[in-house]
């Protein structure tokens, strides 16, 4: 008994980091609901509460890879779990390694019209330290950008 435990304890083991590690890669539609979450959270809670828990890097908008960080229209970056230096500074500016602004386009966006939407830029990765191809969703409600998305290997 104690050997067909200790195989089913091995076996557990082994699996359970495999799994994580697969669950840890969000899919398209996955990062799509992530943002209707965060979308639904600030509707249900209001600005301040929301923008705090969008901000947590230990908040349920914050696991790992996996984040919803908030821009205003302006530029200004309202809320980040992983980059915390950028909160309340415009970011506008700031581009990828390739020199693409991919604020500024989202914004850009925004501004013929279009409420969501996906763009693709380079950006560090918080899991592994790696610059790598990030693929976002972002959709305005109430004059800010929710943005998430998913690295690209």
């Amino acid at each position: 008994m104690t050997r067909i435990i200790r195989t089913v304890l091995l076996a557990t083991l082994t699996i359970l980091p495999l799994s994580a590690a697969v669950a840890a890669t969000p899919t398209k539609d996955h990062v799509v609901e992530v943002v209707k979450q965060a979308v639904a959270f600030y509707k249900a809670n209001g600005r301040q509460k929301a923008l705090a828990e969008f901000n947590n890097k230990e908040g349920r908008f914050a696991k790992g890879e996996e984040y919803v960080d908030v821009h205003d229209l302006n530029g200004v970056c309202v809320a980040h779990p992983t980059v915390p230096d950028n909160v309340g500074k415009n970011v506008l500016d700031q581009k990828d390694v390739n020199g693409k602004y991919w604020i500024k386009d989202i914004i850009a966006e925004t501004k013929s019209g279009t409420t969501s939407g996906w763009t693709r830029y380079v950006r560090r990765n918080p899991t592994n330290g790696k610059l790598q191809d990030k693929l976002a969703y972002w959709e305005l409600y109430d004059g800010l950008i929710f943005k998430a998305g998913l690295y690209i290997q």
